[in-house]
C-alpha cells in the first residue's frame, strides 16, 4: 500500500512540475532574457547598444593601500611593527601546516624565510619595522586584466 501511495505522490509531483515548466514557455535565448534594453529619457529604446562595462577600479592609491596593510599588522598602534606582530600571520600558517597537530614542524625552520625577510627589511636593526621599512615587505602583485565580456546577443 505504501509503495502505491508513494508512486502516486511522485507522479503528482512530476505532473505539477511539468505543468509549471510548460506554462513558463521555452527560453530560446537565455542572454536576451537577462538583457535590459537601453531607453532614452522619453522611454523609447535606443538604437545603439550600451557601452562595454569596465572592471571596477579601487578608489585607493597604492600609498593608502600600504597604510592600511601597515595598520593591520601594527596591532598595538605604536607606529612600528614588532617582530611578534609581523610573525602573527606566519604562526597561523604554521598551525595550519601542522595538520596532524603533533608539533613536529619546527616553527623557526618553517618561518626561516620570513625571519630573513624581516631582518632584511629592518635596516636599522632595532627589532621593529617603521612604515618605510615595512613597505619593502609588500608582495609585488601583477595587475588583473579587465574582463571583456561580449554584449548580450553576440554569442
Amino acid at each position: 500500500m505504501r509503495r502505491i501511495l508513494g508512486f502516486f505522490v511522485i507522479l503528482a509531483g512530476l505532473l505539477i512540475s511539468g505543468t509549471i515548466l510548460w506554462r513558463a514557455g521555452p527560453m530560446t535565448e537565455p542572454a536576451a532574457a537577462l538583457a535590459v534594453p537601453d531607453a532614452d529619457p522619453d522611454g523609447a529604446a535606443a538604437d545603439e547598444p550600451a557601452p562595454a562595462l569596465e572592471a571596477p577600479k579601487s578608489p585607493l592609491t597604492d600609498k593608502q593601500r600600504e597604510a592600511r596593510r601597515f595598520a593591520r599588522y601594527d596591532k598595538d598602534a605604536s607606529a612600528a611593527v614588532s617582530r611578534e606582530e609581523y610573525l602573527v600571520n606566519r604562526r597561523k600558517a604554521f598551525a595550519r601546516a601542522d595538520l596532524n597537530k603533533d608539533g613536529r614542524l619546527d616553527f623557526e625552520e618553517f618561518a626561516a624565510t620570513t625571519a630573513k625577510k624581516f631582518a632584511k627589511a629592518d635596516r636599522n636593526g632595532d627589532g621593529t619595522l617603521s612604515a618605510r621599512e615595512f613597505a619593502t615587505t609588500a608582495l609585488k602583485r601583477k595587475p588583473k586584466a579587465a574582463c571583456v565580456c561580449p554584449p548580450p546577443g553576440d554569442e
